[in-house]
């Protein structure tokens, strides 16, 4: 793909060339547009367990610009910005939180230290010593939940699409996925999972986006079917999904996968136009698949989870020229512009859950020579 021109970036709206005066003996001439897609990786607009947490309080405090201020401009001068909702969004108070395993974790724990306790009660009346080490919890599992009314926030602040495919979907059952998508619903925020596939038209041109999770190999099946029912109602295929491993930040939290990019191949062979990906909590790299660009993780963007997330992230943006045939009506995609946006995830001396574009120069090109393949780490 052409990756010239990456340091500088012009939101780019749809708009289309109008033929007039065509002559009797001439050809209709075809007609042209943009569409700018941004596509952001984990939007996380909670903090752990309860909707009480510092990021929920500036949601209730500051300004509904406050999480966006950096950014919003592009969202709003796009026509179509898409990002991955890492939160449930309720009001219930009296929701269960979903078992990832803590209640097994909890009594492999207490036995643990009942047994060690009885080797304690046993060395002291023996006089010897203890050679069992005292257990430690170290089980740990999140839950992320906000206000209902958070989820405004979101096409306040231009992004028109969301996932609700990963693995916070279910944080508090199925009445709070059930919430979550009332919430969007109310707010106006289009959403997608696996099974529900999100269009947009544009002059007629018809995108579909399809939404899924794939966390080990052959994951890709599910969204397979709902690819090949895009394929045969939109023009253009975009499919974004939540999977691979999550990892820290060493050097190789940064590589995908080989079953990952396996999956992702094999949704481009059944006719994605894009793969973009995100789950990680870190930049990974991009490729080009037989012509067509996939983003294995774009990374948090805006993150509630914790105070210092790793501080590099992308807004990636694709525009597509598209010509109309004047006299068959039909659409052929005439050119394909990528544009990154590298960002910091936060600005502050830690996470203030406000991603700015990166200015500096040589930190942008870090980031740029990392999705290129070119560097381990981006920055």
């Amino acid at each position: 793909f052409d990756l010239s021109g990456l340091d500088s970036y012009q939101p780019v709206s749809g708009s289309v060339a109008t033929v007039t005066n065509a002559g009797a003996d001439e050809k209709p001439a075809s007609q042209s547009f943009t569409i700018s897609m941004n596509f952001v990786g984990d939007i996380m607009l909670a903090g752990n367990d309860t909707a009480t947490s510092s990021i929920d309080a500036m949601a209730n405090s500051q300004p509904s610009t406050y999480f966006f201020e950096n950014v919003r401009d592009y969202f709003l001068n796009d026509d179509i910005t898409i990002a991955n909702c890492e939160n449930v969004f309720s009001d219930n108070d009296n929701l269960a939180k979903t078992d990832k395993g803590e209640a097994a974790a909890l009594e492999q724990y207490n036995n643990a230290v009942a047994e060690y306790n009885s080797a304690v009660a046993l060395a002291q009346q023996s006089g010897t010593t203890v050679s069992m080490e005292k257990p430690e919890y170290t089980f740990r599992a999140f839950w992320f939940r906000s206000h209902a009314a958070t989820a405004k926030l979101l096409p306040e602040n231009g992004v028109d699409i969301v996932s609700i495919d990963n693995n916070h979907t279910y944080d508090f059952g199925t009445d709070g996925n059930m919430d979550t998508r009332a919430a969007l619903d109310v707010a106006g925020v289009d959403w997608g999972k696996d099974g529900k596939i999100v269009y947009k038209e544009i002059n007629g041109f018809k995108i579909a986006f399809v939404f899924g999770s794939m966390y080990s190999a052959g994951a890709e099946q599910a969204m397979l079917v709902d690819l090949e029912e895009a394929n045969a109602n939109s023009d253009y295929q975009v499919v974004y999904f939540h999977g691979g491993e999550e990892k820290g930040q060493a050097p190789q939290a940064h590589a995908y996968e080989d079953w990952k990019q396996a999956s992702c191949h094999n949704l481009v062979d059944h006719g994605a136009d894009l793969v973009i990906g995100s789950h990680p909590h870190v930049l990974q790299p991009m490729e080009t698949y037989n012509g067509v660009n996939i983003v294995y993780s774009l990374g948090n963007f805006i993150f509630g989870g914790n105070n210092y997330p790793e501080n590099r992230t992308l807004i990636y943006n694709q525009t597509l020229t598209i010509t109309q045939d004047a006299a068959t009506g039909g659409f052929t995609v005439a050119n394909t512009d990528i544009t990154l946006i590298p960002c910091y995830v936060y600005t502050g001396e830690s996470n203030n859950y406000q991603p700015a574009v990166i200015e500096n120069e040589t930190d942008k090109q870090l980031v740029i020579d990392f999705m290129q393949g070119k560097r381990e780490l981006p920055y």
